[in-house]
């Protein structure tokens, strides 16, 4: 049978029917042998049976049960009957019966809408329902104009049927989010919808302003009220008579129509039953690690990026911002009690006074709009008031009355009045349990803010000819070197201060050792320089002395022949690269230990170097070499070198190698510095405590400092005290022997008696007990964290929080473990999605370890980790003064073995050595045998998010989309368990982060799991799952979300 003879007999059925009064089913079975096999849909034959209900001055009530039979049957989809709807454009003034019966049949629609058919299918309702709303706010809009001229009562009986169905569709959760995928689905409609809805307004505004009969009529019929059922006798106030009028109804449909965007998250799906608490307490430890993070480790980073953290914290929690604000000042006072030697007190001091009040002002600035931004911190600082004991102890140790002088910062700031703190201060006096015998005179951190903008401008870089004023300058410089250095940390200001410094190095490296006075100057001033530049970057980070790229041949040598590791290459901030910066990167050992150096033999420079050796042999003036400080520094391994090589082989003595430590000494302290980092170098294996001739010579530069026979000049004593620092710190760092490891012998002497996981348990538990990050704990992990790398630490602290079974305890372990993973979150956080979780996940043992409300607490850490991470990296790509200072970017010093991430990421394949080439391509074995694939080439289920290779090769990324098709994969099994109630409690905590984070890890997932998960999970979760995915910018995604909330009308 071709078309027209169905369409032919599908006609004379109705007809027929109509005729007959047949019953529903009597005509469904009919029409069903006529519809079989025949190329007629549903949109045709929904299209039929309204073109033949309308065909009289009144519908036919007949065929409308026919056609309500259809919908509740599926033999009519409901995309064709919105489709079929929307057609009737000019029904609602022309034939309001008949648009009263095509209302009813919306209502039966919109009541519960689900789709058998595929995704695509599910896609169009979404799209249908836009059209019908876009259909009823123009029905709206000719039925205003129409009552204003006639006033018709069957038409003022639509409109408010029509009020009443906008509002319920657009309220409703399914119909609601679907409309919201359309949006995104369809702009231009919805651009349409906006337009009527405003045209609408306009016609009820003038309405109300024109005074005209005509707009006077449509205002009063809009006021009209008309009593409701059962409530007829019943007394109500004029706010509820005003409800329930025409423009009410019709306000408040506008109104639910224009919030379709905002559509948020209900979170009805989360447990409570499992749900963590969070108190005071466990707050107050993530907050109190960050800070002391922020303290001793980063003090010199942006504090935007301590901001970002804070406020994704305070986000994930729900915490009002007065106990964030009371949070960070306890850290910050923690810090200052926490503090022993003077450089961590001035640092402590620093943070305080200069960088908190930087925080707590970007914070300000980001006040919720239902807190008032004077008041939250206000009563933030009343809340601190009440740790009494503390305050008290700062003040006893420091003899400083801390909380005035820091409420006088965030007075100058503007963060509080005069009023607020005088208000404050007087709190204080009526808590305080012990005596002030605090001074009022300003703290030293406070006073040396003023004087920075000073110190920079007299650094300025001068003519080399009035280099001889210089040391004035510096002199007061070194008498207090560590206060100014941590207050130009504290003010994000310290890349700037080296800059000047290297150029000082820079100009002066070239100075001829040749007596005259003016290279005497130059000489001590690139002495100076050298020397500060070596002390802030081991204190602060090398990354501070970046100045140029770094340049190595094919075997990783650099051009003054030092042997650099190939991952080294850093873009930098200028073009040339500084002497320092070279030699920092080369030679200056770091907290892993000493760098392998190499020094080729050159035969042109033999002569040279052999006249040096003979020079410091024999105590004869340098000056007579000619050699500029650049040539010194870079000569004075090879001196070393050959004069260590004698020693071993009995060629010489103790007492001549003594003569050539003084004799090197006593010309430049920078030229021991350097001949110390080789020393290091050589020394690596070697025990310090044995019989060492390399630790003999080193022992004989710290020795020969106090006998050195260098003039009472130029800071001379100062210039010793930091070479004898920073030689002292090379030997700690090289030899295990650092400062830092002296102050925790105890908890060095554990580590190196017991099993370094009982040491790392050890440690954790106190961190969890006493809620803080002390330095000793900081100590022993940075030790282990140096020692086992990321892996390891990573699976030492999910270990810590699996132990525990009561939900406050997971709480406070989560809330340590993710403090602790902010010393370097990017790494630890892609160590625990590629190497800890997998296995978890993988291995069947680890089962009863992933149960609630051990798994929901790791999932909540998960999620939390990679919402800190992809913060950070949002706000780093977001700022492009980042790739220019890279103090900007908030990550843990990384080892020499571990590339950067936006320098490998731009190296293409041909220019990577072979070597390297062979390694990347190695299959890693650790993940094969977990069930995490490195490779996403070999999946068969497409992502909702079409991947390129160049999304797919950032490491957080690439992490993330091999973990959820190895979710997919687990819940491919069809089995209910310990590993999909985890998949799940990740999903959930996911939605929790907001948009951003939902968004960027949702696109990852694979369609077989979203398939999986809309057909199991709760409709509660579905909801907003579908409206998280809804919001990819894809149309699989859409197609997805779109499918699933068409399953709950199931």
């Amino acid at each position: 049978m071709d078309p027209q003879q169905t369409y032919t007999a599908v006609q004379e059925l109705l007809l027929t029917a109509w005729k007959e009064r047949l019953p529903e089913i009597k005509w469904s079975i009919q029409m069903k042998k006529v519809l079989a096999g025949t190329p007629i849909d549903g949109y045709t034959l929904c299209d039929m049976i309204l073109s033949q209900m309308f065909i009289g001055p009144n519908p036919s009530s007949l065929l409308i049960s026919y056609l309500k039979h259809s919908i509740c049957t599926q033999m009519v989809s409901h995309v064709a009957v919105l489709r079929s709807l929307a057609k009737y454009e000019d029904t609602c003034v022309t034939r309001p019966f008949c648009m009263k019966s095509l209302l009813e049949i919306l209502k039966l629609c919109v009541v519960k809408i689900s789709c058998l058919g595929p995704p695509d299918e599910c896609l169009q309702i979404a799209v249908a329902l836009l059209q019908v709303i876009l259909w009823l706010v123009k029905s709206i809009c000719l039925s205003l104009e129409k009552i204003a001229d006639s006033g018709s009562v069957p038409i003022t009986s639509n409109l408010i049927q029509m009020c009443e169905l906008v509002y319920g569709i657009c309220t409703q959760d399914q119909t609601r989010m679907l409309l919201f995928i359309a949006r995104l689905e369809d702009e231009a409609l919805w651009s349409q919808l906006e337009g009527e809805i405003s045209s609408v307004s306009s016609i009820v505004s003038n309405a109300y302003a024109s005074g005209s009969s005509r707009g006077n009529h449509l205002e009063q019929v809009l006021n009209t009220t008309r009593p409701q059922p059962n409530q007829a006798n019943r007394k109500e106030s004029k706010e509820r008579v005003m409800m329930d009028s025409p423009k009410v109804k019709l306000e408040r449909a506008l109104e639910s129509a224009l919030k379709i965007p905002n559509c948020r998250y209900s979170g009805r799906y989360l447990p409570t039953t499992h749900s963590m608490e969070y108190v005071s307490g466990n707050i107050n430890c993530y907050i109190n690690i960050m800070t002391f993070i922020e303290t001793q480790l980063t003090i010199t980073h942006d504090p935007q990026l301590f901001v970002d953290q804070i406020l994704l914290y305070e986000k994930l929690q729900n915490l009002p911002r007065r106990q964030v604000y009371t949070a960070l000042c306890q850290g910050s006072l923690l810090g200052l009690v926490d503090s022993t030697d003077d450089t961590d007190q001035i640092r402590s001091f620093a943070f305080l006074f200069l960088k908190l009040p930087q925080i707590l002002s970007h914070l300000h600035q980001n006040t919720p709009l239902q807190e008032a931004k004077g008041s939250s911190l206000y009563q933030g600082l009343s809340d601190l008031l009440k740790y009494v004991a503390l305050l008290d102890s700062v003040d006893r140790k420091h003899k400083c009355d801390c909380f005035q002088q820091f409420l006088s910062q965030l007075v100058k700031l503007e963060l509080l009045s005069d009023n607020q703190a005088k208000e404050l201060m007087s709190k204080r006096h009526r808590s305080r349990h012990t005596p002030s015998d605090t001074t009022q005179q300003q703290h030293r951190v406070i006073h040396a803010k003023s004087s920075l903008p000073t110190i920079l401008d007299s650094l300025e870089v001068p003519d080399k000819l009035v280099l001889d004023e210089m040391p004035d300058v510096f002199n007061p410089l070194m008498k207090s070197f560590q206060l100014v250095v941590a207050t130009f940390a504290a003010t994000n200001e310290l890349k700037k201060f080296t800059s000047k410094l290297i150029s000082f190095n820079e100009i002066t490296k070239t100075t001829i050792v040749d007596g005259s006075k003016g290279s005497h100057v130059q000489g001590a001033l690139f002495d100076i320089s050298f020397l500060m530049l070596c002390q802030i970057s081991q204190q602060y980070g090398i990354e501070l002395v970046n100045t140029g790229q770094f340049h190595a041949d094919s075997l990783g040598r650099s051009s003054l022949g030092y042997q650099c590791h190939f991952t080294q290459q850093m873009v930098l901030n200028s073009e040339e690269e500084s002497f320092f910066d070279r030699w920092a990167q080369q030679c200056l050992p770091d907290e892993l230990g000493a760098k392998p150096t190499y020094l080729p033999w050159v035969q042109s420079e033999q002569s040279k170097i052999d006249q040096l050796v003979q020079l410091f042999f024999t105590a004869g003036d340098i000056k007579t070499m000619q050699m500029s400080c650049e040539e010194l520094c870079h000569y004075m391994p090879h001196v070393v070198q050959q004069t260590l090589a004698a020693w071993e082989h009995g060629y010489i003595g103790k007492e001549q190698v003594q003569k050539v430590a003084e004799g090197i000494c006593s010309e430049m302290f920078s030229l021991a510095v350097c001949a110390t980092a080789w020393l290091c170098s050589n020394a690596v294996g070697v025990d310090a405590s044995g019989d060492s001739k390399v630790w003999a010579f080193f022992d004989m530069f710290l020795e020969s400092n106090s006998r050195s026979k260098v003039g009472p000049h130029f800071n001379n004593a100062e210039r010793a005290a930091m070479m004898k620092s920073v030689v002292e710190k090379m030997k700690g760092h090289s030899s295990g022997t650092s400062s830092g490891a002296k102050e925790s012998r105890g908890s060095m002497v554990s580590i190196t008696n017991d099993p370094i996981s009982w040491t790392f348990s050890s440690a954790f538990q106190e961190m969890m007990e006493k809620k803080v990050l002390t330095k000793k704990l900081r100590l022993e992990l940075e030790m282990m964290f140096n020692m086992s790398g990321v892996t390891w630490i990573c699976w030492s602290v999910i270990g810590e929080v699996l132990k525990l079974n009561r939900r406050d305890d997971l709480a406070l372990a989560v809330g340590a473990a993710y403090g602790l993973f902010q010393v370097d979150n990017e790494q630890l956080t892609i160590a625990l999605l590629r190497r800890v979780l997998p296995r978890l996940l993988s291995d069947p043992s680890h089962n009863n370890s992933i149960t609630d409300p051990r798994g929901r607490a790791l999932a909540k850490l998960t999620v939390w980790c990679i919402a800190s991470t992809l913060t950070t990296q949002n706000s780093y790509r977001a700022d492009p003064k980042t790739k220019e200072n890279p103090m900007k970017i908030r990550k843990r010093k990384r080892t020499r073995g571990e590339p950067d991430r936006d320098s490998t990421s731009t190296l293409r394949e041909d220019n990577r050595p072979s070597k390297l080439r062979r390694l990347l391509s190695i299959p890693d074995e650790e993940n094969a045998s977990s069930g995490l694939t490195t490779s996403l080439s070999t999946t068969t289920s497409p992502l909702l998010v079409p991947q390129t290779s160049t999304q797919l090769g950032e490491p957080l990324y690439k992490t993330i989309a091999s973990l959820m098709q190895l979710f997919a994969s687990i819940l491919s099994e069809n089995g209910l368990n310990s590993r999909t109630e985890f998949i799940y409690s990740f999903l959930q905590e996911i939605l929790t982060c907001g948009d951003a984070v939902s968004s960027t890890v949702l696109q990852f997932m694979p369609v077989s799991m979203a398939n999986h998960l809309f057909s199991t999970i709760s409709k509660s979760f579905i909801q907003d799952l579908a409206l998280a995915i809804g919001q990819l910018d894809s149309v699989v995604a859409r197609r997805q979300a779109a499918r699933a909330l068409c399953i709950m009308g199931r």
